[in-house]
């Protein structure tokens, strides 16, 4: 039998299926668990099927049907969006700002507070699922936080964020969309959602027209 470092490739396909299923149970996602999980059911089938263990094989082959069983449902299931604006001092407002804290820092680390910004949720299937933050200068929206719970981070909370701001920004006489951040992966996730670079008080930041 062919080997690898003293390792038989059966035996290295059971530490991949292994390790996929592993990390599937640290995904935040559910539906990111779902594949990730489907995919290690799919490598633990085919090396039952290998070493002549069925049972393992026919299990892992019932937990495959069942993540797909899962995923079309969540792919057919409508979900409802709605975006709400809050007031800065909101106590829920201000509840989920200190229980993701550390994470909101990671990405946000010179966010100082709500006070006289405006403050806004994003609902997804009526359950908080993203905090749109900022302050309104002139016409311009500059972005202190855009945050969206690690569950619900596959981008529906985002474009729908955006395809909806221009309504509530425009009563606030808003035509610009501001982020200056310099955190990589706010960077690359404002790209994704339209923004270019422009020049704004004599400094390069990321812009969107509404």
């Amino acid at each position: 039998m062919l080997e690898f470092l003293g390792i038989s490739y059966l035996e290295w396909l059971g530490y991949a299926a292994s390790i996929i299923v592993f990390v599937s149970l640290s995904m935040t996602s559910i539906v990111k668990l779902r594949w990730y999980n489907m995919l290690g059911a799919m490598l633990f089938a085919l090396y039952g099927f290998l070493i002549g263990s069925y049972p393992v094989a026919f299990m892992n082959f019932l937990i495959v049907c069942t993540n797909i069983y899962y995923l079309v449902k969540m792919n057919k299931h409508k979900e409802n969006f709605k975006l709400i604006e809050v007031k800065d001092n909101d106590g829920i407002l201000n509840y989920y700002l200190d229980s993701y804290q550390k994470d909101i820092e990671k990405f946000f680390p010179d966010f100082k507070g709500t006070e006289g910004k405006l403050s806004m949720f994003v609902l997804r299937d009526m359950s908080v699922a993203g905090i749109f933050i900022g302050e309104v200068k002139d016409d311009m929206f500059k972005i202190d936080i855009d945050y969206a719970l690690p569950q619900y981070r596959d981008f529906k909370v985002a474009n729908y964020l955006y395809n909806k701001l221009s309504n509530v920004l425009s009563q606030h006489q808003v035509k610009c969309i501001v982020c200056d951040s310099d955190i990589e992966d706010n960077l690359k996730y404002i790209k994704k959602m339209g923004f270019q670079t422009c020049t704004r008080e004599g400094k390069q930041v990321m812009c969107k027209t509404l």
